[in-house]
């Protein structure tokens, strides 16, 4: 004999039935359904400085091959620049574990040349060999929109030739850098504050080309277009500026890492270490870059 439907019996049914559901699955830490709301990516700077995210061995200044020439200059000359860093301790090992302050240690090699494909045999107008050692910290400043990181230490800068033709830097820096959105891209800020400790027989004088900072600002984001820009002023009042354009051709691989068509342009003194003290006109070079 069937019972008659009620609407009593047809909640008690419903009431049943939703016990039996198994309990939803909580979404992770950070995710919701809501795609505005979910972990943004790395910033372009984060990536490379986060404790938790960065491998021992990565990426440091940009790594490019470009090609041009300068204004009044009927050679075409090619630059291009290695860049690597190295973490020289695993930060969850013991010695780490005991003396925290070690787990910043990085070892720094940044080599940019100069290459004159126009002249006979196609020489190299200079090569500069940049080996360093510096600590690292990254989210040193997250409030709000805002973000940084620090490096300091000890960095060696010369051209590996001897006699006359010899010039070397040895410098102690620091480089703070502060990181804001805007517009949705990200604006870098890092100026590298430096000091002399020796310099070479022949380039006693270099600071009144090059100065006592680097002043760097960079605007973009890892999905687009990236612009940078260096300006460096000695004390007797030598400039010197170069701007930096990237544009992808592909996706990135890792944070600043992938395929760019490259551009450069610069003016101003000591475009390499050897001519330090002698300005260049205005030159353009484009290429392909491999980290921006």
């Amino acid at each position: 004999m069937k019972r008659p439907l009620t609407l009593a019996s047809l909640l008690l049914a419903c009431q049943l039935a939703a016990a039996r559901q198994p309990a939803p699955v909580e979404p992770p830490t950070g995710m919701t359904g809501n795609p505005a709301e979910q972990e943004r990516p790395p910033r372009t700077v984060r990536a490379q400085v986060a404790a938790d995210r960065e491998p021992a061995l990565t990426v440091n200044e940009p790594m490019y091959f470009v090609v041009g020439g300068k204004d009044g200059d009927p050679d075409t000359t090619a630059r291009f620049q290695l860049s690597l860093k190295y973490r020289i301790f695993d930060r969850e090992g013991d010695l780490a574990r005991r003396l925290p302050f070690l787990r910043g240690l990085h070892f720094g090699y940044t080599q940019t040349s100069l290459w004159n494909l126009s002249a006979d045999s196609a020489p190299f107008d200079d090569t500069s060999y940049r080996p360093s050692f510096f600590w690292e910290w990254g989210d040193m400043v997250e409030t709000g929109r805002f973000g940084g990181f620090v490096r300091f230490g000890y960095e060696h800068e010369s051209n590996g030739q001897g006699g006359a033709e010899s010039r070397s830097i040895d410098t102690l820096f620091v480089m703070p850098a502060f990181s804001m959105d805007l517009f949705d891209r990200e604006l870098l800020f890092t100026p590298k504050l430096y000091t002399y400790v020796a310099k070479g027989e022949y380039n006693e004088d270099i600071e009144d080309y090059r100065g006592y900072a680097d002043l760097i600002l960079r605007y973009g984001n890892d999905d687009s277009w990236v612009v940078q820009a260096l300006y460096r002023q000695g004390t007797e009042g030598h400039r010197s500026g170069q701007i930096d354009l990237s544009i992808p051709l592909r996706r990135r691989i890792f944070a600043r890492t992938g395929a760019y068509v490259y551009f450069q342009a610069f003016k101003g003194y000591g475009e390499s270490l050897a001519a330090y003290n002698q300005e260049s006109e205005l030159g353009a070079r484009i290429g392909i870059a491999f980290v921006r």
